[in-house]
């Protein structure tokens, strides 16, 4: 009887042993799951935070300049701590060179107008057909711009815009190749020009013209009594500044 009861209480004894290790391994793996799931929120959360620093930091310095924002007023439009941009950045330097680097869609805006250009290049060395071809697609890309290539093209413009010139990273990845291309066209169209400096001003004030649409466009569409401009506004407003460009090269003289 003792040895019955001995094998029942060592039996019971064994069960819960076994229920309790059970429990054990099943709380450690629910508590590794919760730890993992908070650390994915925090993660997120992370992340996230980054995103609204960034896409605050590009509406602001394209629109005031790096130098005319300051930290707080990133971190308010952002929605964030003061301490947030401290986190994710450290300063607001290296905020802004994040910042630069999501101008890659401007970059890859200027390496299309390029290249949209140079398999024309390929066919035929004709510098006005290039030109037309440049100046319509950028134009066209300036006026159609989603949020996102908004913000480059307004950080774009106040790199333009910068008193101490602009950031030398962006200006060798996204200033310079356009710009050079431009020179290229130009001395195409006029081979005879042969003086650097007066390249570079020319190349510059056509450039500057195509992508002024973007800034402007509140002011035509004003002048022109619409509140949208057409595919065919876009396409006069183009064909306009590329024969008053040809015109002013073919009169040109050095």
């Amino acid at each position: 009887m003792c040895g019955n009861k001995l094998r029942f209480l060592c039996g019971v004894s064994s069960g819960c042993s076994v229920a309790f290790g059970r429990g054990v391994r099943s709380a450690a793996r629910r508590a590794k799951a919760y730890d993992f799931l908070q650390m994915s929120a925090m993660q997120t959360e992370d992340h996230d935070a980054r995103e609204q620093l960034l896409t605050a930091a590009m509406r602001l310095f394209g629109k005031y300049g790096c130098a005319g924002v300051s930290l707080r007023t990133i971190a308010s439009e952002a929605g964030v701590t003061h301490g947030s941009i401290r986190y994710h950045f450290g300063t607001k330097d290296k905020l802004y060179v994040e910042a630069m680097k999501r101008i890659g869609s401007a970059s890859d805006m200027v390496d299309q107008w390029v290249e949209s250009s140079e398999v024309e290049a390929s066919r035929l060395n004709d510098g006005e057909r290039l030109l037309r071809n440049f100046v319509h697609r950028v134009v066209l890309d300036q006026a159609r711009l989603g949020e996102d290539k908004a913000r480059s093209a307004a950080m774009l413009q106040a790199e333009f815009g910068q008193g101490k010139g602009p950031d030398p990273s962006f200006y060798k990845a996204v200033i310079k190749p356009g710009h050079n291309h431009v020179k290229g066209i130009i001395k195409i169209i006029r081979p005879d020009i042969d003086d650097n400096k007066t390249l570079e001003i020319l190349a510059f004030n056509l450039i500057f013209q195509c992508i002024m649409i973007r800034i402007g466009q509140p002011v035509i569409k004003k002048q022109i009594g619409s509140r949208r401009l057409s595919n065919a506004d876009v396409a006069r407003i183009a064909e306009l500044i590329t024969e008053i460009t040809l015109g002013g090269l073919r009169a040109f003289k050095q």
